[in-house]
């Protein structure tokens, strides 16, 4: 089964209220204290476990999160996190060579299939026509703490928005999961059937991630590592954050504990530390390094100025992100984040007739963007 072919462009589905919000995306946020549902209403609007955000169906990014605020209304607490958040690409290269899928650019906005609301989305409700479930979950023990025999604990919730996109014989599950500890878990989910039998492949998931923290401009990127202390046999460790001052692409490293974050360059907590958002590589991932004409798959994390124009990875005749790296400087700037995944299909005989679900996800984590733990 061939998978369609769909040119990229931010076309949106035609869906009630969608176009007005396709206007409203293309303007700045108004300052931190101005909420979600100043960019949208209705089944737009999505509130749940201290989040209140926008979303929308695109043309080829399908599910996208916009105007992410963390909100806590009792206490006034209102304070944006995200302007934008896509899955930019999920490009797919089979081991024989051949085909080489950009999933992206053929669209996943119109491959979104329509949910059965008693087996797929029992607990949640059912929005755009069927086409997303928004859950509120229960994400089990938060916290736990015990002291002379009294303990105290504590469960979580998640806000949760998720689609079914069927591309060829594959389906996708898109997920945004928002937790009410500000984390953010953005995951694909995949399922279905294999394409070409028992040919092992790649699945390269990459996420787009605009993080406006407080606001739109003043931001900073830098990365974290951990390494042995010289002359110590491994016994003892250093640690550092490093500013990146350019537009640039680093590869995960597990062994270094290598992970980023973007901050406001103005903002801070009352601890006098800059308000902040890390992105951690999941621990059980991998890489994949091929021709110099896919540069999009030399790092795992990017970084680029924020352009509106540049929102897509590759497609089957170019190498998009590699080109946005033009020197542009990027320390107290509005920046965009990219992070992609790996996961690698080798057949196993359970993959038959169905697969089980596999996820791809990572975290974003709060990062002194609180004065403490927002649990309490």
């Amino acid at each position: 089964m061939v998978r369609p072919r769909r040119p990229l462009g931010r076309t949106l589905l035609a869906l009630p209220v969608v176009a007005c919000l396709a206007a409203l995306a293309l303007l700045r946020p108004a300052p931190a204290e101005a909420a979600a549902n100043q960019f949208c209403s209705g089944e737009y609007l999505a509130v749940g476990a201290n989040w209140s955000l926008c979303w929308e169906i695109r043309a080829n990014e399908g599910l996208a999160i916009t105007h992410a605020f963390y909100t806590v209304p009792q206490s006034g607490f209102d304070r944006r996190v995200l302007s934008d958040a896509t899955v930019a690409q999920v490009f797919v290269p089979y081991e024989v060579g051949q085909p080489r899928y950009h999933d992206v650019a053929y669209g996943l906005g119109a491959a979104m299939q329509r949910l059965n609301a008693q087996i797929d989305c029992p607990h949640g409700q059912l929005l755009a026509g069927g086409k997303v479930c928004r859950e509120l979950e229960d994400r089990g023990l938060t916290q736990r703490y015990c002291l002379e025999g009294n303990c105290s604990a504590r469960r979580g919730k998640a806000l949760v928005l998720w689609s079914s996109i069927q591309t060829g014989a594959y389906n996708y599950l898109q997920r945004w999961e928002f937790r009410d500890d500000g984390s953010i878990h953005p995951a694909m989910g995949l399922a279905g059937a294999l394409q070409f039998g028992n040919v092992a492949h790649t699945h390269n998931v990459y996420w787009r991630l605009d993080f406006d923290i407080g606001d739109p401009e003043h931001d900073r990127v830098e990365e974290f590592v951990r390494l042995p202390k010289a002359g110590s046999n491994g016994l003892k460790g250093v640690s550092t954050w490093n500013q990146l001052l350019g537009e640039t692409y680093r590869p995960t490293e597990l062994f270094t504990f290598r992970k980023w974050r973007i901050s406001d360059t103005v903002q801070k907590n009352a601890l006098g530390k800059p308000w902040s958002y890390e992105i951690i590589p999941s621990p059980g991932d991998g890489s994949l390094r091929t021709n110099p004409s896919e540069g999009f798959l030399r790092g795992e994390f990017w970084v680029t100025r924020a352009h509106s124009n540049e929102r897509f990875v590759s497609t089957d005749q170019a190498d998009l992100l590699s080109g946005y790296l033009n020197g542009e400087a990027v320390d107290d700037q509005d920046l965009v984040a990219w992070y992609a995944l790996h996961a690698y299909h080798e057949i196993r005989s359970e993959d038959q007739p169905y697969m089980p679900v596999e996820w791809v996800g990572f975290e974003a984590r709060p990062r002194d963007f609180f004065d403490q733990n927002p649990m309490q």
